[in-house]
């Protein structure tokens, strides 16, 4: 099983070449912001149905091989999470938007993002690891080995970050923990972790694995299932996002763009594991986003990707009014500039996401001052597009900080 073989309903960087006849609405009609806001909500709500969705077939997937437990199954269940990560990570773009995923406090707030997709994780906080042949507790007790510990949804949350920012119980990242086991092969190999499915049948707390694996993804579901409830027609927080003043909603909605170009994807994603190995060792393992799986590179991809939806107004059914229409209308030759930084974002990241050797290995080969490896020049890229989101924020009138 490898990572290139998911197939998915989508086609990614599309967008990122599109012109005026493109869109729905006429180069001669005038884009409201409004219209842009109204598409966005529209986008957001889509993108989260559809990661819900699929995160449902993962959780069918993973039911089937927690009551089977077989080696078919297990791979059906690991093809299902790699799947269901294409259609999360365009999600991403919208976070650092004063929404209800990171927001907390407000009576709309759900602020579960910490709890989906909090990273990287002390794999001994959930399970067993290993050093070299041997198996070791590691610093924690693990949930999985404490008998005592009555795996439920409430206490697996209840005990994300309960020790530090590393003790993560919650989430993507512990449920392919849970299906791949930790990477220890070396980067060349491009290998992902090699847990076997008989950690399900004849290993020790097989039966509690299966418990954990099973809740673990139920509170997932239930999280995204939240999300595209709130963002829905009559939605309770879609219902506050419509009543803000236009200004304020486009603001924030452009926000998250630029918060992941130029912040979570460039510099926590990319530049942190570069920086771990410093193109020596296979150290900054540990620190890919999807480092269990070797999925580092698509993370990369839809995450990108996710960036662009916003910029263009654009995700699966959606194609409306859109943030670089506005900047056309206002300023010709920023928007301009805008798009010609989208598509290099698009060419650097799509040398990521396809490329035949996993990320864990790309950052073995670079440094971060060195920008002629692909990891490297997609951050170069991811800045860029930063600072144009920002100035094309401006000509409307926005300040991103």
């Amino acid at each position: 099983m490898k990572k290139f073989l998911v197939l998915l309903p989508i086609s990614f960087f599309v967008f990122a070449c599109s012109n005026d006849d493109d869109n729905n609405a006429s180069s001669n009609d005038a884009i409201t912001a409004a219209s842009v806001v109204e598409n966005y909500a529209n986008l957001v709500y889509e993108s989260y149905s559809d990661s819900y969705d699929s995160a449902v077939l993962m959780q069918t997937a993973i039911t089937t091989f927690t009551e089977t437990p077989t080696e078919d199954n297990f791979t059906a269940a690991k093809d299902a999470w790699l799947s269901a990560r294409e259609y999360y990570g365009q999600t991403e773009a919208y976070r650092e938007t004063n929404g209800p995923i990171d927001t907390e406090g407000e009576s709309w707030s759900i602020g579960n993002e910490g709890q989906m997709n909090a990273w990287p994780i002390d794999e001994s906080y959930i399970d067993y690891v290993l050093t070299g042949t041997e198996s070791y507790a590691g610093d924690y007790n693990s949930i999985i080995g404490d008998e005592t510990y009555t795996i439920t949804e409430e206490a697996l949350a209840g005990s994300n970050e309960g020790v530090d920012d590393k003790s993560i119980s919650t989430g993507w990242h512990a449920i392919e923990f849970l299906l791949w086991g930790q990477d220890n092969t070396a980067p060349a190999e491009d290998l992902p972790g090699q847990r076997s499915y008989t950690d399900y049948t004849t290993a020790e707390n097989a039966d509690r694995r299966a418990q954990y694996l099973t809740v673990v993804t139920n509170l997932l579901v239930n999280d995204l299932n939240d999300l595209v409830s709130t963002w829905s027609e009559g939605g309770t927080y879609r219902t506050v996002f419509e009543a803000l003043d236009t200004e304020t909603a486009l603001q924030q909605a452009i926000n998250g763009a630029f918060f992941i170009a130029g912040d979570e994807l460039s510099s926590e994603r990319m530049i942190a594991p570069v920086d771990s190995t410093d193109g020596i060792d296979a150290s900054g393992q540990e620190d890919e986003h999807s480092c269990f799986s070797d999925n580092t590179q698509r993370d990369v991809y839809a995450n990108a990707q996710g960036v662009l939806n916003v910029i263009y107004g654009s995700y699966g059914t959606i194609n409306g009014a859109s943030f670089i229409d506005l900047v056309k209308q206002t300023d010709p030759a920023q928007a301009a500039t805008l798009e010609a930084a989208a598509s290099l974002v698009a060419t650097r990241a799509a040398l990521i996401g396809d490329n035949a050797q996993p990320f864990d290995y790309l950052i073995t080969q670079e440094t971060s001052d060195n920008t002629d490896g692909p990891v490297m020049q997609c951050v170069v890229a991811l800045f860029d597009l930063a600072n144009e989101i920002s100035a094309s924020a401006s000509v409307l009138g926005i300040n991103l900080n």
